[in-house]
Parts: structure tokens; C-alpha cells; sequence
């Protein structure tokens, strides 16, 4: 942990965001350049089940991309909020997975109504 003012809270947050979107583009984007029927990420078929997205419109490299910010502003967020908010290893745990499931209902939620605006448009 860096210094705990300000400044060094949005650096530390700036560094763990870097080196995890680093981390997801050798682990997820850099593999799955075609779309492959039998490596789709969850992410998407949460879209498809909860926002009756239409996978032939989505751009799929581009979805790529979109989705590792997302999972890498979650992550970075939660590491943050956890450290510097919150004492004892238990309730960083509780508050954490709870946060989690927060985050990833909202960030994606706003990612499906995003692809329903777009999908009625034109190929996303």
C-alpha cells in the first residue's frame, strides 16, 4: 500500500487497474480474437439470458474489450474500498463479495441496456 492520502490512494488505484487490464488482455482478449461458440465468456450469456441481446449484432472484439475494463474497474474498485475502508479479514471478505455482486449487476446491467439501445440501430 502506498501513502494513504488521496494522491496515493488514485495512484495505487491507477496501478492495480493497469496491471489487472494487463493481466485480462494476455489471459482473455489476446486469446479469443473469433468468436468461438464453445469459448464464450459468461459475461455474455448473462447479455443474452437477462437483456435478450442478439449475439450476431455484437461486435465480438470490441465486447472483448468492453468486458475487461468492466472486470478490471470491479476488481480494481473492490481492492480499494476493501483496503482502505474496511478492518478485519473477515468483514473485507463479506463486504467484498457482497460488493462484488453489486458491481457486477450494475456494470453490466448498464452494458446490457447499452447493447438493447444500440442492437435496435444498427450491428453494435
Amino acid at each position: 500500500m502506498l501513502d494513504s492520502g488521496i494522491i496515493g490512494i488514485i495512484l495505487e488505484y491507477l496501478i492495480v487497474f493497469i496491471i489487472m487490464f494487463i493481466v485480462n488482455y494476455f489471459l482473455y482478449i489476446r486469446k479469443k480474437k473469433r468468436f468461438n461458440k464453445n469459448k464464450v465468456p459468461v459475461e455474455l450469456y448473462y447479455l443474452i439470458s437477462m437483456y435478450k441481446i442478439d449475439i450476431k449484432k455484437i461486435n465480438y472484439k470490441k465486447f472483448l474489450w468492453i468486458y475487461s475494463f468492466i472486470n478490471t474497474f470491479i476488481v480494481s474498485t473492490i481492492y480499494i474500498i476493501v483496503v482502505y475502508l474496511v478492518k478485519g479479514f473477515i468483514w473485507q471478505l463479506l463486504i467484498g463479495l457482497v460488493l462484488l455482486i453489486l458491481l457486477i449487476i450494475i456494470c453490466y446491467g448498464l452494458l446490457g441496456r447499452y447493447y438493447q439501445k444500440k442492437e435496435g440501430k444498427e450491428n453494435v
